[in-house]
């Protein structure tokens, strides 16, 4: 019964396609994990919105209906935009499967593929056979986008963090102490850092623990790399008994989820992390937007449920196509995103937009 409920679910929302298609006229692939074959235990109770989406069912869920709303954004324009969405999962056999229906791919357009990496190769080949742009909304890797000009890679490249350090605190170099705060893990994030700092002769020292003297002339600018939740909390402690004040502090996005942090971390004058995706609760448009999928869904939307990737994925794709991928004549300002695109040499594209944000009297508030 649970899985006709989800085929059903499914099936609503694809439309039949038509022979041939105007300028005026798209045909949009998503291929999402929904997981329709797999058991699970709908009579369970849940205490939150994050026990839900670790169902696997639901992990994507949020996704498909923030890019239903982005979608009924355009049912009173001109523009026809034919939908189909297919559970892809990490089985390539029948992912080959839906790649090969001569019927529901013979008009695709776009494909957006919140799916697992494993699949991304084998939906990206076909998408380059067949001139089909294709969507890679989360992995970090650079080779899915190398010789593939039909791909757009939406996280940034890590390269981008430190080209962001150097524009907003570096312009003297003499200004700042640079350390790179690591562990005995050296990650392709830590290594970025240091082949940029190199690169452009920007002075630097690599520390696995914190013995800063606080008889250096200049301010120390900390960018840690670590984040086992042990050492965040005992390395904090030690950190908040410096002078605070003539430090920078810049930290994995991931520390904000450790719960054992107290005020006093959050509380550090100068305070920042970096992020792929960023919503300014603030805004206008952002508040309408939540407002509207509070009435639609009876529930909130989230970046950790993907709820605005799926909106902002959808809204700005489907621009870019109609204005024959222009992006100059695109109006649509994403809500969690930002797009800087750069086209890597006979190879697709990548966003090197990183969103930098900085913790400023327990709010938070990006850096321009």
């Amino acid at each position: 019964m649970k899985k006709k409920l989800f085929l059903i679910f499914i099936i609503f929302f694809s439309y039949h396609l038509g022979n041939t298609q105007s300028k005026n006229e798209v045909t949009i692939l998503y291929l999402l994990p929904f997981h329709i074959t797999e058991n699970f235990d709908a009579y369970r109770t849940y205490k939150n919105s994050d026990e839900i989406y670790q169902i696997k069912q639901f992990e994507m869920i949020g996704f498909w209906l923030g890019a239903k709303m982005a979608l009924q954004e355009y049912e009173d324009s001109d523009k026809k935009i034919n939908v189909v969405v297919r559970d892809a999962v990490t089985d390539v056999n029948a992912l080959r499967k839906i790649l090969d229906d001569s019927i529901s791919m013979a008009q695709v357009n776009i494909i957006i593929g919140p799916f697992y990496g494993s699949l991304f190769p084998v939906a990206s080949e076909f998408a380059k056979k067949h001139n089909i742009i294709i969507v890679n909304p989360f992995s970090s890797r650079y080779d899915f986008v190398e010789n593939n000009p039909f791909v757009y890679k939406l996280v940034p490249p890590f390269s981008s963090r430190p080209e962001t350090i150097e524009k907003t605190f570096l312009s003297q170099h003499n200004e700042y102490t640079v350390i790179l705060w690591g562990d005995s893990s050296q990650s392709a994030e830590f290594q970025a850092y240091r082949y940029y700092f190199t690169e452009h002769n920007i002075p630097f020292r690599e520390i696995q623990t914190l013995s800063i003297s606080l008889n250096e002339k200049n301010r120390n600018l900390i960018i840690a790399f670590f984040d086992d939740p042990t050492k965040v909390v005992h390395s904090v402690h030690t950190l908040i008994n410096y002078d605070t004040q003539s430090m920078v502090l810049i930290v994995p996005e991931k520390w904000f989820s450790i719960s054992e942090l107290t005020e006093d971390f959050f509380n550090l004058p100068y305070l920042y992390y970096f992020t792929n995706c960023f919503v300014d609760k603030n805004n206008a448009k952002a508040q309408q937007f939540q407002m509207d999928y509070l009435f639609n869904y009876e529930a909130p939307a989230e970046l950790e449920a993907y709820s605005y990737q799926g909106y902002d994925i959808t809204h700005y794709f489907l621009d870019l196509y109609f204005s024959n991928f222009n992006t100059n004549k695109i109006q649509f300002q994403p809500l969690s995103y930002q797009f800087h695109w750069k086209q890597i040499f006979n190879g697709g594209f990548e966003n090197n937009k990183t969103r930098f944000i900085r913790v400023n009297n327990l709010e938070l508030e990006e850096v321009k």
